[in-house]
């Protein structure tokens, strides 16, 4: 591979002879329009003033549309007469300038711009296309808040990966993230609780005796759509339904089974309280899900739909007889009619429903988009049952799981996924491919998974997240891989990136000590 260092691996790349210097000022010619955050960041990454001009003569940097480039894709050409970029449309351009900003080096990921120094670019000739259509990385803000400046962060850095998704977990049994002013108790109860647990000891689970909580107001969420619009990067909303659903029923407990008193769970795991599948129960989420739209442009809706617990639903009479009213088998039929109910809503606005694997079933609309978070087998089963399927599983692209089991390493879940063995993964095996082709039902790509109920801070989830999320994005994108390869392009270029981004990345021969917690003795294979 190149001696560039970039990450993710370009599907070719040329390297001529010398530096280009960037001039100080210089024009630049598109077929898009370019502006806000592309120019800013241009003028920024190139320490250059770029005037837009109609005169190809006159760039120095040219776009060009090639519409026969896949959707993505690109071409970045860079000699002493200037840049030339070639794309099909704004996501190809994109993904050449955040190449540009590697080629840059650690200055082009420093908090603020360097200004002064000049900037000099290899000569090169690189031509890149990804992989997979969809790449998704998930961030769970409900069991732990991530505060607006982090999760902004965390777009940026996404998508300097090439990632192109943001799936936003908003709520779950220990926190509603999101305001709704229809029910504002959502905010003002629902988005804390009163402890929290703390990670594995020898002596097991212990509480922080801390409250935690946080939620974002509407003009926040509103930011950081278009913030992450502008890097080619679309946020899809979780609101996760029926079951992991304590923090709605604590302050509408009208919507849980019972009508419980219940209050924002402290604990982890799945809580057997669930939703009340009532008419009520429906309304109250197709006014939340208006909301969710009127602030999210994405085409998919997530309702979650994960780790259903069925027994407040088998040990309800009003719920045994909404089964039998409905023609249904068996309560546990409601889960996939429930959520096909809001689906349908979904639909009637012109978007599609997301769901977890678990939600898969004769009840569940085939229009609906299923993250498989299992193993492969839940691939094959999503796919052979006709739904379009993004691949999530866990035994390999879930970044809350602990890099090995070296007990100096912070205690985070305790399944072990080495970056190593993530970035090998090999998911299109020949039985999933073959589950697609039978039903027409589309692979949509692939998504990293950041659960935060071990990851409390900034530090501990830039910790689990990175280098992984840099494997996982070489994975998502590059066809040719060679681990060790991507080793030495982290250790000669993209850490000093991440370094300068302020990232607290793990270091790749394990903690410093700084990153350790001497308190905390995780015990791999604990549950």
């Amino acid at each position: 591979m190149s001696a560039l260092n970039l990450v993710p691996a370009p599907t070719s790349v040329t390297e001529h002879h010398g530096w280009t210097a960037v001039p100080e000022a210089f024009g630049i010619e598109s077929f898009i329009p370019v502006g806000g955050w592309l120019l800013r960041s241009l003028e920024d990454w190139l320490d250059a003033r770029i005037q837009p001009v109609s005169t190809t003569g006159e760039a120095w940097l040219r776009i060009t549309e090639d519409a026969a480039l896949p959707a993505g894709a690109y071409r970045l050409g860079i000699n002493p007469t200037g840049i030339t970029v070639s794309a099909a449309g704004v996501e190809g351009v994109i993904n050449a300038a955040q190449t540009l900003r590697q080629l840059v080096g650690s200055r082009g990921f420093a908090p603020a711009p360097v200004r002064g120094a000049g900037v000099e670019l290899p000569n090169v000739s690189i031509e890149d296309a990804p992989s997979f259509a969809f790449r998704g990385v998930h961030l769970d803000v409900s069991r732990h808040f991530v505060p607006q400046d982090e999760l902004l962060r965390f777009i940026d850095l996404a998508a300097a990966h090439k990632l192109n998704a943001l799936h936003l977990h908003l709520t779950d049994d220990q926190g509603w993230r999101m305001e709704i002013p229809a029910f504002p108790r959502l905010a003002e109860v629902s988005s804390w609780r009163k402890d929290t647990m703390e990670v594995y000891t020898e002596d097991g689970r212990f509480m922080k005796g801390r409250p935690h909580g946080g939620c974002y107001s509407l003009d926040e969420l509103r930011e950081a759509v278009a913030y992450a619009k502008d890097r080619g990067v679309v946020i899809i909303p979780e609101i996760d339904l029926p079951g992991h659903s304590v923090a709605a029923i604590a302050a509408y407990p009208q919507l849980g089974v019972g009508a419980p008193e219940v209050e924002v769970w402290t604990g982890w795991g799945v809580n057997d309280c669930i939703l009340d599948p009532s008419d009520y129960t429906l309304d109250f989420f197709r006014t939340v899900l208006d909301t969710v739209m009127d602030v999210f442009d994405a085409p998919v809706i997530h309702l979650g739909g994960d780790e259903v617990p069925y027994e407040r639903w088998h040990a309800s009479e009003t719920v045994r007889q909404r089964a039998a009213d409905l023609g249904l088998e068996s309560v546990e039929l409601l889960h996939g009619w429930f959520l096909g109910q809001l689906a349908a809503h979904l639909e009637s606005r012109g978007r599609r429903a997301g769901v977890w694997h678990e939600a898969v079933s004769s009840t569940m609309p085939t229009t609906a988009v299923v993250n498989a978070w299992g193993g492969l087998d839940t691939v094959v089963h999503s796919l052979a049952a006709g739904y379009d399927t993004t691949i999530s599983c866990c035994s390999h692209l879930y970044l809350d799981f602990r890099e090995n089991d070296n007990p100096r390493e912070p205690s985070g879940c305790s399944p072990l996924l080495s970056t190593e063995k993530l970035y090998n993964f090999e998911p299109l095996e020949p039985r999933v491919l073959a589950a697609a082709e039978s039903t027409g039902a589309a692979i949509t790509g692939i998504q990293a998974q950041v659960w935060t109920e071990y990851l409390d801070t900034r530090e501990i989830r830039d910790y689990n997240t990175y280098p992984r999320l840099s494997a996982f994005a070489e994975l998502a994108w590059s066809e040719d891989r060679d681990y060790a390869d991507f080793l030495e392009r982290l250790a000669d270029g993209h850490l000093d990136r991440l370094s300068a981004a302020g990232v607290d990345f793990r270091p790749l021969d394990g903690p410093h000590a700084w990153q350790e917690r001497p308190d905390i003795a995780a015990k791999a294979g604990r549950s």
